[in-house]
């Protein structure tokens, strides 16, 4: 068995056998999350330039959607810098999936990781806003490597240890997103240190990008130290030479059932990357909660989908089996969305939060499922491409669902992007019956 030739010794416990990718994943997450509670802050600093990109986006967005606050603002442009970075994921994330069919999950994860550390380098500098952009690109490009991570835990993992393996990496990428925010908003306690003027000098923020350069290094030389390559030489001589074409996703050459699976999950995402994206809108119009409260949100959807994916969901795939988890989280998922929706015309809290909870359970037991799901059915020499097919799907989803959540949210009401989403995750119910 292929994972018992290429990976650690199977007495192990499957957490010691995936251990550096997990922490490769935590760390990569981490550094790229810290930069999301100061994006208000970034927004502040980079509006007294009076010129350029930021300027232009400012007067689009307030002739388009009528978002003058600088607070909405803030979110707003927090969503198009994630709807880029996943954009980005969408092209690349299938290109580094066969890249590392063809030379190894280890050269490729080295690769990424040093692009991250340019990128946070960039930012440590970055004193006009079109930089800060482009450091973000670089970072989003490398962070397109979960995909090769995904690859590397099949490498590592048997067919019955794979929904577990998948569910310790989802808790790994949440934990990384809860630990990077934090990071992120303890830095604002540090001294500040301004120098230099024009494109390149350093800002209010160049500690914190100094945090995630630091993150990246020290990611980058445990990779280095202990991650061993996981794809065997022949496997990596039986995978296809074609390139991967990001469009190409829907393909019955990626594996039984595959295309079926990667359409539920771009709609998924779209759903749930709406439902992102809004949600900071939602709090502060309907609930008037201010950024501690709203923190104080995303920590619980975190806390309860890296509960589900760390700890729920391998107790109870041997027993169930992940076509049926994945079953389970469309059944709290819709719901959770409905219940949402309620806040707009009540204003109760109580409804946001048992909402936000079902949501958050659902995504948690979908994501672990559905990408061992995809693992299982792919040909073992072209694990690469079918994850990187799969998350790039996501990605797209995720570019998708801002902008199709904000013009639902500024045009129709706050709960139309909920109601919207409770529907149209009715068509990834009907098609994963049929997985």
């Amino acid at each position: 068995m292929r994972w018992i030739a290429s990976c650690p010794p199977v007495e192990q416990s499957l957490f010691q056998r995936l251990r550096p990718l997990l922490l490769t994943l935590f760390l990569d997450l981490a550094g790229f999350s810290l930069v999301f509670p100061l994006f208000a802050e970034l927004l502040r600093h980079y509006s007294a330039e009076q010129q350029g990109m930021l300027h232009w986006l400012q007067v689009w967005s307030q002739a388009t959607f009528g978002v003058n606050d600088p607070g909405r603002l803030a979110a707003f442009f927090g969503g198009l810098l994630a709807a880029l970075y996943s954009l980005l994921q969408f092209a690349v994330t299938p290109w580094w999936g066969r890249l590392s069919d063809r030379i190894g999950r280890r050269k490729v994860l080295l690769s990424t990781v040093s692009l991250s550390c340019v990128g946070y380098a960039l930012w440590m500098i970055a004193g006009r806003f079109e930089l800060f952009v482009l450091s973000r690109i670089l970072c989003g490009t490398a962070a397109a490597n979960i995909s090769v991570a995904s690859a590397a835990i099949a490498d590592c993992t048997s067919r019955e240890e794979r929904s577990r393996g998948m569910g310790m990496m989802g808790a790994a990428i949440g934990l990384g997103f809860l630990v990077g925010p934090a990071i992120g908003g303890a830095s604002a306690l540090l001294p500040s240190v301004e120098a230099g003027a024009g494109w390149f000098a350093f800002t209010p923020f160049s500690i914190p990008a100094g945090i995630a350069l630091a993150l990246s290094l020290i990611n980058l030389q445990m990779l280095h130290s202990k991650f061993q390559e996981s794809l065997t030489v022949q496997l990596r001589g039986e995978a296809q030479t074609r390139s991967a074409n990001p469009f190409m996703l829907f393909s019955a050459k990626l594996g039984t059932g595959i295309a079926r699976i990667n359409v539920a999950w771009l709609l998924l995402m779209t759903a749930f990357a709406g439902f992102e994206s809004t949600l900071v809108f939602l709090l502060g119009d309907k609930l008037h909660w201010g950024r501690g409260q709203s923190a104080l949100c995303m920590v619980w959807l975190g806390i309860c989908s890296v509960s589900i994916q760390g700890g729920v969901v391998r107790r109870l795939v041997p027993r169930m089996g992940e076509k049926r988890l994945a079953g389970l989280g469309l059944a709290l998922l819709i719901p959770g969305n409905l219940i949402t929706a309620l806040v707009d015309s009540t204003g109760n809290p109580l409804f946001l939060w048992i909402g936000i909870s079902l949501i958050a359970c659902g995504i948690g037991f979908l994501s672990p499922t559905l990408t061992a799901l995809v693992s299982l059915r792919a040909p073992e020499h072209s694990q690469g491409l079918a994850l990187g097919s799969f998350r790039s799907v996501g990605a797209l989803g995720r570019a998708l669902g801002p902008f199709l959540a904000a013009w639902l949210y500024f045009t129709l009401g706050a709960g139309a992007p909920y109601m919207f989403a409770a529907v149209l995750l009715l068509v990834p119910a009907v098609l994963l019956r049929r997985v």
